[in-house]
């Protein structure tokens, strides 16, 4: 029998989610009404402002040829100003910006742009599954750092950088799925590490926009102005709820941006003109639009995080992200799968076992803020259950 499987992609393991996948897909054709707090898939609308600009483009026909595979020049130079506004950083919409199909896409072809064959990544563990396989797709090799403290991350790099040529340190804070923050100090020491050891930086920003307290997480580009070392990721997908618009971009250093955009040359033709024609109102006019959705998010949190530290969980503190990261409790002797799967079997409730994001997630869960208030106070009263019947 012929072989038309790519070894590489054969050899990857199974993708873990699948087990809860499969199980929430049995429990709903079985009727259940399954709660899903695993798949980090907003349920906040896109602004009705983005919406009907994308209707109005999509009936004028000039719009329905071929785009420009690194974006429109109104878009790029709408994240030029955005960057400016909000970061005082000064990027070039032709030397440093190019417009991607979400930040998966973007950092898979950044990384096969950058790496060659047997070049070293450091990619924190736990991660989101995209950081551990992009380096494999590109031909990297990955070198995992635990990132459950920022701290000990920065020491472990450099204990590594000593003895280790590293091309790329792959980061994302905020991050998924630690709810982790870090400061601008901590890019400014990573930033100086990148030019001592001539490494690129490639920082997936994916949570920027989801934020508490007025505390607007730092941009990498800022301890970087001249962007020697480093690369920023950036999507609309969380915090101007448009996931399913898959409008990204990564901006930064000119050599590889520029690498980036020839590939994407021979690969699309860019993301639908209309799309990122509405895209380019939302980053122009709505800069408050991330606000109401981080304090939806907030609420959601606070509902959460009171819950599971009733259950017994070590809940990790954040101001960031549409996430809720907490290790299970020591009464609990099962893997995170098992937990996950018991849940969802006993309770309905759909969350992600920390083992998906890493061998260092083992022993925590990741809970995403998906639902509604009225459905996430039904979850936890069912997990409730679940742990008066199974635990205590």
């Amino acid at each position: 029998m012929n072989n038309f499987s790519n070894n590489l992609v054969n050899n990857f393991p199974e993708y873990l989610f699948n087990k809860i996948n499969t199980q929430k897909q049995e429990a709903r054709k079985e009727g259940r009404d399954v709660i899903d707090l695993g798949y980090g898939n907003p349920d906040i609308p896109s602004h009705s402002k983005v919406v009907d600009k994308l209707i109005e483009s999509a009936r004028n026909k000039k719009n329905h040829k071929y785009s420009v595979s690194k974006g429109i020049v109104g878009l790029r130079s709408a994240m030029k100003d955005r960057y400016k506004r909000i970061y005082n950083v000064d990027l070039h919409e032709e030397e440093n910006i190019v417009n991607t199909i979400g930040s998966k896409e973007g950092l898979t072809h950044l990384l096969m742009s950058v790496l060659d064959k047997g070049d070293n990544i450091v990619v924190p563990d736990p991660s989101y599954p995209i950081h551990h396989y992009a380096p494999l797709i590109a031909g990297g090799t990955p070198i995992r750092i635990k990132c459950l403290d920022t701290n000990n991350f920065l020491n472990d790099l450099i204990e590594i950088l000593n003895t280790t040529k590293i091309k790329v340190v792959l980061i994302s804070f905020p991050h998924n799925p630690t709810t982790l923050t870090v400061t601008q100090e901590f890019y400014d020491r990573l930033v100086l590490l990148a030019r001592k050891h001539n490494f690129l930086i490639v920082n997936d920003f994916a949570y920027s926009d989801i934020f508490f307290e007025e505390q607007r997480p730092p941009s990498l580009l800022y301890s970087d102005r001249e962007f020697t070392n480093s690369v920023e990721l950036y999507s609309l997908t969380k915090g101007y709820s448009m996931a399913g618009w898959r409008v990204g971009f990564a901006l930064g250093n000119r050599e590889a941006i520029q690498s980036l955009t020839k590939l994407k040359s021979y690969i699309d033709y860019g993301t639908f003109q209309p799309i990122q024609i509405a895209a380019t109102v939302a980053i122009n006019d709505l800069d408050a639009y991330p606000k109401e959705v981080s304090t939806t998010y907030k609420e959601r949190r606070l509902l959460v995080v009171e819950n599971l530290e009733a259950f017994g969980f070590k809940v990790c503190d954040s101001n960031a992200t549409m996430f809720v990261w907490a290790k299970i409790p020591e009464f609990y002797k099962k893997t995170s799968m098992d937990f996950s799967l018991a849940i969802l079997e006993n309770s309905n409730v759909a969350i992600s076992p920390g083992i998906g994001f890493g061998s260092a997630g083992e022993g925590f869960i990741r809970i995403a803020l998906v639902e509604n208030k009225q459905r996430i106070r039904q979850a936890m009263k069912n997990m409730q259950s679940f742990f008066d019947d199974n635990i205590k």
